[in-house]
C-alpha cells in the first residue's frame, strides 16, 4: 500500500503535471535522493499504523483514529518529501490547500480503516467490503494529492540543471505499472495460499479431527485469524470390525477410552514416545499396506491388525502434536467433549437441480477438547496470534470451514461453553433424584440428565448434610412406593405423629417431592418407585480435596426409579437423554476424580503387558525398558521365549497355554458390585449384579452401577403394579 499504491500515485500524478506550454526545457524534475526518501516513508509509517490498529483481535475507536491519522500523515508526508525532491523549481504552497489535502488524507483513512478492521473482527470482511475501503483509501490518497497540487507554485527555475537522466512520462507509467503488477502477483499468490487452506479444510471434512475449543472468562471460543479451531487429524477416517463400527459415536468403547484418557494426560504423557516409535515400526512394517497412519487395510482381505488399539495410539500422539502446536504441555490440552460432531458438506447447485438435499453427510467426524482458559491464559494465546470471538460471531464462518450446519454448531460450542466452565457433580448434602431409564434400539438404554451446570441427574436438595437414623426409619416405611404414595403418606396422620424433631424433614422431604416431580410427566410420576436404601456419590465441593485425601467426603442420595418406555419424550428442555455407558465414565472421571491408577493399569496392560508402580508414575528409563519388552512381546523371535506371567489380580482370570515358542494368555475380567435386595421384598438378603463383562478390561464401579442394578429390583416396573399401590394404601389406613 505504502510502496505501490500511495508512491507510484504520486509519481504518476506528478508527471502529469505539464507547466507552460509544454516545453521540454521548463518541465519538473527530481532529486534521486529525497524520491527514494519519499518511497521508504510511507511503508515505515503504515507498517506502525496498521500494526497499532489490528494488534487486538478487535480494534477499538482510539486505535482506528491513531491508525486514521497515522495513514493520512504518511500520504501527505509522503506527497510533501516528494515535492523537495523537485531539482530545478522551488514550490510555494497555499495554506488552505495544504490543510484540506491533510483533512482528506486523515478523514478517508480513518473512514476506510474502521470499516475494514471493524469488519475484519466480525470474519464479514467480503470481497465487496473490501473494495469499499479501496475506494475510500484511493480516495484519501488521490483526493489528498490533487488538491495539494492544485495550490502549489513553482517559482525561481534553476536553468543550471539539465534533464539528464531524468526519465520520461512514459518510462515513469512502465516503471510502476511493473510494480503494480508484481504486487498483484504477490497477493494472487496469497490468494492461492488462502484457497489451499479453504481446501484443506474442506479435505477434513472427510477425516476424523481433533480440534480445541478454549473458551476465555467471558465465553468467548478461541480461534485462528481465518476463524478456525486449531485442529489436527487423527486418521482419514474410523475403521472397526464390522461395517457397524466405521462411524466412532460417544458410546463407542473407543472414544468412551479416549473420554477417560483426557481426564488422565499426565499418565498418558510420558507413553508418547512409545506410542509414536509404535507407530512408526508398524508403518514400516506393513509398508505398502499403510492406508493412513496406522490404518491396516487389504483390498480383499478384512482388517489386519486390532485398529482400537491403533486408534487410541493415533489419538494420544495427535493430542501431543495439537499440545506442540498451542505451546502447552500436554496436562493443560483440556478435556473431551462428550459428543461427536458429523460433517456435512454442501452440494453444488447442479446437484440441488437434479433434486438432491441442499446438505450431505460427509464422512468427517469431529472430537473437541474443551477448556476455560484463565485470563493470563488468554493473553498468552492472545500474544501468539489467536483471537477471541462471541459464539455468534464466528459460528457462520466457523460453520463453513469446518462443514458443520451453523445452527447444530452453535448449539455444540455453547454446550461446549457450559461444559467447559461448570463441574458435573452433586453437592454435599442430601439429594432425592429421579432415576429414569429408557431402553434404546442400538445403544442399550438412556439416562434421563440435567443439561448445563449443577447435579448431573433430575434432583430436589433437601436443607441437611446427613440423614440420622430417625430419618431412614421414616423413609423406610416408603420402600417401593411411587412419588404420589409417598406424598399422600408423608402428609396423612400417621406420618405426622411421628416425632416432632421429624416434622421439619417431613416438610423437607414433601417439598422435595414435589419439586422433583416437575420434572416428570404424568405417568412418569405413578410408575417411578422410591429405594430407602441411601447410595453415596463423590461431592462437587470435595473434588478438589480428593487429590489430598484417599477418603474424600460424599453426599447421599435418595432415589425414585422407573424404567420408562421406548418412546418416551421428556418436554422439560432442561433435560436430556444420554447414553448409559457415557453417563457412567461421565462419573467415573469427573472433574480431577480420573481413577488415574486404574487407568495406568489398563494402559500397561493393553500396550505393554507388564505391571507398573501403584503410583502411576513412568520414569524415562522405565518407558525405555517397557518399550523393549513390550516390542519383544509383540513381535517374538524364534529364539526368544516370552516368560509367563508370574502373577495376576484376583480379578483377572488367566489362562496361559504354550504353543511352540510363543506364549499366548486369554484374559476376561468382570466387575462385580454387591448390591442389596429390596428391602420390601428381601430384607437382609443380598445378591451380586455382575455390571459389565467381556473381553476388555471395565471401568470401576460407581454409584452409577447401584442405580443401574436398582432399576432391575423386583419393585421396578415399565408400568405401575396396583398390588404395590393397594399395599400401600392399606399401610396408610392401618397406621392412621
Amino acid at each position: 500500500m505504502g510502496g505501490i499504491g500511495i508512491w507510484c500515485m504520486h509519481f504518476i500524478g506528478n508527471r502529469a503535471i505539464v507547466l507552460g506550454n509544454g516545453s521540454q526545457e521548463i518541465q519538473i524534475l527530481y532529486n534521486v535522493a529525497f524520491t527514494g526518501t519519499s518511497f521508504v516513508l510511507p511503508v515505515i509509517v503504515l507498517l506502525t499504523a496498521f500494526y497499532s490498529v489490528g494488534v487486538e483481535e478487535k480494534a477499538g475507536y482510539l486505535r482506528i483514529l491513531l491508525g486514521g491519522l497515522l495513514t493520512g500523515s504518511s500520504v501527505c508526508g509522503m506527497h510533501y518529501v516528494g515535492q523537495l525532491g523537485i531539482a530545478n523549481y522551488k514550490c510555494s504552497y497555499a495554506v488552505a490547500n495544504v490543510v484540506g489535502s491533510a483533512i482528506i488524507a486523515v478523514f478517508s483513512s480513518t473512514v476506510a480503516l474502521g470499516i475494514f478492521f471493524r469488519w475484519r473482527a466480525t470474519w464479514t470482511d467480503s470481497w465487496w467490503r473490501r473494495g469499499i475501503c479501496a475506494c475510500f483509501l484511493s480516495a484519501a490518497v488521490s483526493g489528498m494529492h490533487w488538491t495539494a497540487a492544485v495550490g502549489t507554485s513553482y517559482r525561481e527555475r534553476d536553468v543550471s540543471i539539465q534533464h539528464g537522466t531524468q526519465l520520461s512520462r512514459s518510462q515513469v507509467v512502465i516503471i510502476c505499472a511493473v510494480l503494480a503488477c508484481v504486487s498483484c502477483v504477490i497477493l494472487s499468490a496469497c490468494a492461492i495460499v488462502a484457497g489451499g487452506n479453504r481446501r484443506r479444510s474442506t479435505t477434513r471434512a472427510h477425516q476424523l479431527v481433533l480440534a480445541c475449543a478454549y473458551f476465555d472468562p467471558a465465553g468467548r471460543v478461541m480461534v485462528t485469524p481465518q476463524a478456525l479451531l486449531p485442529t489436527r487429524k487423527i486418521v482419514d477416517h474410523y475403521i472397526g470390525r464390522t461395517f457397524k463400527d466405521d462411524d466412532l459415536t460417544r458410546t463407542h468403547p473407543t472414544f468412551l477410552w479416549a473420554f477417560r484418557a483426557s481426564r488422565n494426560w499426565p499418565v498418558v504423557k510420558d507413553l508418547i514416545p512409545f506410542m509414536r516409535n509404535r507407530l512408526e515400526s508398524e508403518e514400516q512394517a506393513i509398508q505398502k499396506h499403510v492406508l493412513s497412519r496406522g490404518v491396516v487395510m487389504d483390498k480383499e482381505t478384512e482388517l489386519q491388525t486390532d485398529f482400537d488399539t491403533l486408534f487410541k495410539q493415533l489419538f494420544c500422539v495427535t493430542a501431543q502434536e495439537l499440545s506442540d502446536e498451542l505451546r502447552q504441555p500436554l496436562s493443560d490440552l483440556g478435556t473431551l467433549y462428550d459428543n461427536v460432531l458429523s460433517t456435512a458438506i454442501p452440494v453444488s447447485r447442479l446437484s440441488r437441480a437434479m433434486g438432491r438435499s441442499s446438505l450431505r453427510t460427509g464422512k468427517g467426524q469431529l472430537i473437541f477438547s474443551v477448556r476455560q482458559l484463565q485470563k493470563h491464559e488468554a493473553s498468552r494465546f492472545s500474544s501468539l496470534g489467536f483471537r477471541f470471538a462471541t459464539i455468534e460471531h464466528v459460528t457462520s464462518t466457523l460453520s463453513r470451514r469446518i462443514h458443520v450446519p451453523e445452527a447444530s454448531l452453535v448449539e455444540h460450542l455453547r454446550d461446549m461453553r457450559d461444559y467447559a466452565s461448570s463441574s458435573r457433580g452433586f453437592g454435599e448434602g442430601v439429594h432425592l433424584i429421579s432415576y429414569v431409564m429408557r431402553p434404546t434400539v442400538q445403544d442399550h438404554f438412556e439416562i434421563l440428565t440435567t443439561k448445563g451446570t449443577g447435579n448431573p441427574l433430575p434432583s430436589a436438595t433437601l436443607p441437611m448434610k446427613r440423614l440420622s437414623v430417625q430419618h431412614l426409619d421414616l423413609i423406610s416405611h416408603m420402600e417401593g412406593w411411587s412419588m404420589i404414595t409417598c406424598l399422600k403418606y408423608l402428609q396423612s396422620k400417621a406420618a405426622q405423629q411421628t416425632d416432632r424433631n421429624m416434622e421439619t424433614f417431613r416438610e423437607n422431604l414433601v417439598h422435595g417431592i414435589m419439586t422433583l416431580a416437575k420434572s416428570f410427566p404424568d405417568e412418569m410420576r405413578s410408575a417411578a418407585t422410591f429405594s430407602s436404601r441411601p447410595l453415596l456419590a463423590p461431592c462437587r465441593t470435595a473434588l478438589r480435596r480428593s487429590e489430598e485425601s484417599q477418603h474424600a467426603p460424599q453426599c447421599t442420595l435418595l432415589t425414585f426409579c422407573v424404567v420408562a418406555p421406548l418412546d418416551t419424550q421428556v418436554p422439560n428442555p432442561d433435560f436430556t437423554f444420554t447414553p448409559f455407558r457415557l453417563f457412567r465414565v461421565q462419573q467415573q472421571v469427573n472433574d480431577v476424580i480420573a481413577d488415574r491408577d486404574g487407568f495406568s493399569r489398563e494402559l500397561n496392560q493393553e500396550f505393554f503387558c507388564t505391571d507398573v508402580r501403584s503410583n502411576s508414575s513412568v520414569t524415562e528409563s522405565d518407558v525405555m525398558s517397557t518399550t523393549r519388552s513390550a516390542i519383544l512381546k509383540l513381535w517374538p523371535s524364534r529364539k526368544h521365549v516370552a516368560p509367563p506371567a508370574s502373577g495376576h489380580s484376583q480379578e483377572s482370570l488367566v489362562e496361559a497355554t504354550v504353543l511352540g515358542d510363543i506364549t499366548v494368555q486369554k484374559e476376561v475380567r468382570v466387575d462385580v458390585t454387591r448390591i442389596n435386595e429390596n428391602a420390601a421384598q428381601n430384607m437382609g438378603h443380598s445378591h451380586d449384579a455382575v455390571i459389565a463383562a467381556g473381553d476388555a478390561i471395565t471401568t470401576p464401579a460407581t454409584y452409577v452401577d447401584e442405580l443401574y442394578s436398582l432399576c432391575y429390583a423386583p419393585g421396578i416396573r415399565l408400568r405401575p403394579d396396583p398390588s404395590l399401590h393397594a399395599m400401600a394404601a392399606a399401610r396408610i389406613s392401618e397406621t392412621s
